[in-house]
């Protein structure tokens, strides 16, 4: 097992990170997890990434990047059971429109293993969320209510609350219905 820090700084003319090196740099490799670090140097954000990442990618990584249909990585949705693939598309697009949203690459807010996770244990708690690999405390306050609310949508189910239909109106009205609620910080109290 190796790690490699990236530091990737702002840029102002598109308005979000420049994750080019990062993504160069895991294209070629078995990812075992991605921790962050948001900083500023005289007024410039910067975004510290460190990948841990295998020494020799593993052969079912090896094969993954030249599966049959011309795609590199993993093919995750072949990890989720079919009756789940709802759930992982409404995962997957919910994490898209947050990441647009925060200014940051999809995969800093949940990779997809994570969200492969998510799916096969289910987690009712942010407690038991935050049991998944790479997901602390920081991921837990800023995501773990809205990944609580979409996994709470019925197991085998045919639609998702983010995917009611393929047309982009309806499922921007159901990503809506998310509740956007705070989680509570320990040691926070309303009382006086």
């Amino acid at each position: 097992m190796l790690a490699r820090v990236l530091t990737l700084r702002f840029d102002q003319r598109i308005e979000a990170f420049d994750d080019q090196p990062l993504r160069e740099f895991l294209a070629t490799r078995e990812v075992l997890a991605v921790r962050e670090h948001f900083f500023q140097c005289n007024h410039v954000p910067y975004m510290a990434v460190m990948v841990t990442y295998a020494v020799e990618p593993s052969n079912a990584v090896s094969a993954s990047r030249a599966n049959s249909n011309g795609r590199r990585g993993t093919d995750w949705r072949a990890q989720v059971a079919e009756a789940d693939l709802p759930l992982f598309d409404a995962l997957r697009d919910w994490r898209a429109e947050r990441s647009r949203r925060d200014g940051v690459a999809p995969y800093m807010v949940c990779t997809n293993s994570q969200l492969v996770e998510m799916i096969k244990a289910r987690p009712q708690s942010l407690a038991k969320l935050g049991a998944i690999d790479g997901i602390g405390k920081a991921k837990l306050e800023k995501y773990g209510q809205d990944i609580l609310a979409l996994l709470a949508w019925p197991k085998g189910a045919t639609a998702s609350p983010a995917r009611a239909s393929d047309d982009s109106e309806s499922r921007a009205s159901a990503m809506a219905a998310i509740p956007e609620r705070p989680s509570p910080v320990d040691g926070d109290s309303q009382d006086g």
